[in-house]
């Protein structure tokens, strides 16, 4: 019995240091499932781009050219900006500090999901806890069952 009740205390513990933000801004359109994404495979990086590419998105690694156009006159005016040329963009920056009981990596992370055709964010996620965690929270809004 004192067992039982000292695993339930560390359980309790451990999960009390696990904590998801997500802040839902918009609405993915299913019509469009481009997505540019970060190279490389390893951890959250790539455990997100594998659940993409199962869910039919097409990957792309690398943006559209940069353009600088503008104007001279007697008010010269040159904008720079990068192109895009899929519909969405997804950063991910995260890192390891511990590992879960499920053997899923302890991580520290952020995500944006941005629509880059009108260069707003559609839903953010942060926060820290198991990598299995995190991955259904990117699950739930990408779907749209995130709250608004």
């Amino acid at each position: 019995m004192l067992r039982i009740l000292w695993v339930a205390s560390v359980l309790a513990m451990l999960s009390g240091c696990m904590s998801h933000s997500l802040n839902m801004y918009g609405e993915i359109d299913v019509n469009e499932k481009s997505v540019t994404v970060p190279p490389g495979a390893k951890g959250l990086k790539g455990e997100l781009k594998s659940y993409l590419a199962k869910e039919g998105w097409q990957l792309a690694v690398y943006r559209g050219p940069s353009i600088s156009e503008g104007s001279l006159g007697e008010q010269t005016k040159i904008e720079s900006y990068d192109t895009f040329n899929t519909r969405y963009r997804l950063m991910v920056a995260s890192s390891q500090y511990d590992i879960c009981f499920n053997l899923s990596p302890a991580i520290n992370y952020e995500i944006s999901f941005i629509d880059n055709k009108n260069g707003s964010e559609v839903f953010t996620i942060a926060g820290r806890g198991c990598e299995s965690g995190v991955i259904q929270k990117f699950k739930e809004a990408l779907s749209g069952e995130g709250s608004m």
